[in-house]
């Protein structure tokens, strides 16, 4: 293997540890709420081994201070998931609302 593509490998596992990081702060530390999803977006891609379809989550909830807020799932994969208008639970920071993560 090139010195260059074990670069690229180390900064893509960076990266996918960092995330994975994050997840589990805010499962750990966040504060939980009801929110109701209120959009998908659908992505398909193609590639050698065929197409694959990943979808965005978007929820809106009411934070424990009483501000409307809406977020991006962090972490829904590629599974579809719940439907719009649908209630599920999620973990946020207080310093982050924006990012809620989706307790199942």
């Amino acid at each position: 293997m090139s010195p260059f593509a074990i670069i690229v490998l180390g900064v893509v596992a960076a990266v996918a540890a960092y995330m994975a990081y994050k997840i589990w702060i805010t499962k750990k530390n966040g504060i939980e709420a009801m929110a109701v999803v209120s959009n998908i977006t659908e992505e398909t891609t193609m590639d050698s081994d065929g197409s694959s379809t990943s979808y965005t989550y978007y929820v809106r909830y009411t934070t424990a201070d009483g501000v409307q807020q809406e977020a991006k799932i962090a972490n829904m994969g590629f599974k579809k998931g719940p439907e719009v208008g649908d209630r599920i639970r999620i973990k946020y920071l207080p310093e982050k609302p924006n990012a809620a993560v989706w307790i199942r």
